[in-house]
């Protein structure tokens, strides 16, 4: 939800003590008052996607005008950012699990790997199991090789040139802010609404909104404010504002 992840930029954890659904048990711990670069943020990183049966990366889940937004958000946020290899230009290559094991082990794993999908409406049946890569083969870590004549190509060589151009925002407009104390943000949107304030070491009002849905949304700035990112902030889904002011 998108107020969940309003939470996770402005106070770092979603997860602060609640219970769990999933164990009954408190999950977390405050994080609120800390400052936004004691986190690392990422979309993706190589859990997520090797813990996937097939490995695909969110490139090939998602449509690329959502991972732009999302991409906005992450990159112009004042956390430290992470990127996983070739995340950078919506690399095509899959991230599967693979490993280099020997006799009884080799094959429990291989056996394990697929088993443990077992319970997934997808691999129910064993002939769709047999169908996620074995971790043991060396075509499994060929897969996985990045092709980087990609990055001149269409649609690869745009998301790289998006990337570089946050980046470059990032490092001229947020990066000499960060230096010294600061605590944790405030997250103030609705629905698909995602608004997120934060107050940087020198004193800039830091924020980023975003309309993180296919509903459109017009998105304006504060008086005063200065315009550090905008995309599609005519009345459209999936947009971003970044700006900042005092």
């Amino acid at each position: 939800p998108v107020q969940l992840l309003g939470r996770a930029l402005a106070e770092g954890y979603v997860f602060q003590g609640q219970l769990s659904q999933h164990s009954g048990a408190a999950r977390g711990e405050p994080s609120g008052h800390l400052p936004p670069t004691a986190f690392v943020s990422f979309l993706q990183n190589h859990d997520q996607t090797g813990n996937r049966a097939l490995g695909e990366r969110l490139s090939a889940l998602a449509a690329a005008p959502r991972l732009d937004a999302l991409y906005a958000c992450l990159l112009l946020s004042p956390h430290i950012p992470m990127l996983f290899m070739g995340e950078e230009f919506a690399a095509s290559a899959p991230f599967l699990y693979f490993c280099d094991f020997d006799g009884a082990l080799a094959q429990a794993v291989s056996e394990g790997r697929r088993n443990e999908f077992r319970h997934f409406a997808a691999f129910v049946d064993p002939a769709a199991r047999a169908r996620i890569p074995d971790p043991n083969a060396a075509s499994t870590h060929a897969q996985c090789t990045l092709a980087w004549a990609e990055r001149d190509a269409s649609p690869h060589r745009e998301r790289l040139a998006l990337v570089r151009s946050l980046l470059a925002l990032r490092r001229e407009h947020l990066v000499p802010r960060l230096a010294g104390p600061m605590q944790g943000g405030r997250s103030l949107g609705q629905g698909e609404r995602l608004h997120v304030q934060w107050r940087l070491a020198d004193g800039t009002l830091w924020e980023i909104a975003a309309q993180l849905g296919d509903a459109p949304c017009a998105l304006q700035a504060a008086p005063g404010a200065r315009v550090v990112h905008a995309s599609h902030v005519q009345p459209s889904g999936w947009s971003v504002l970044v700006t900042h002011g005092r």
